[in-house]
């Protein structure tokens, strides 16, 4: 099921932070969950999309933070003078 749109961001980032926790368990277990299995093969898959989904977010997140920080302020602006 996809995220809406008003929480995409927040509900990706929480479930980022739990891939990120499972890869932490996996380093400290030779790249085995902590009851010593290893990713299934479409966990596996998954796991190296998600490699590459992150080296392209992160790419296009720094080309475009700056201008989403300036839409931000100029909201914050027009609402501070309401």
């Amino acid at each position: 099921m996809g995220n809406l749109s008003y929480c995409r961001f927040e509900n990706t980032a929480s479930a980022l932070q739990d891939c990120i926790n499972a890869v932490e368990e996996m380093m400290d277990h030779n790249g085995k969950d902590s009851y010593g299995e290893p990713l299934s093969t479409s966990e596996k898959d998954a796991f190296e999309e998600m490699i590459e989904l992150a080296e392209t977010y992160s790419n296009y997140a720094q080309g475009i933070q700056e201008q989403v920080n300036d839409a931000w302020q100029n909201l914050e602006l027009r609402n501070l003078t309401r």
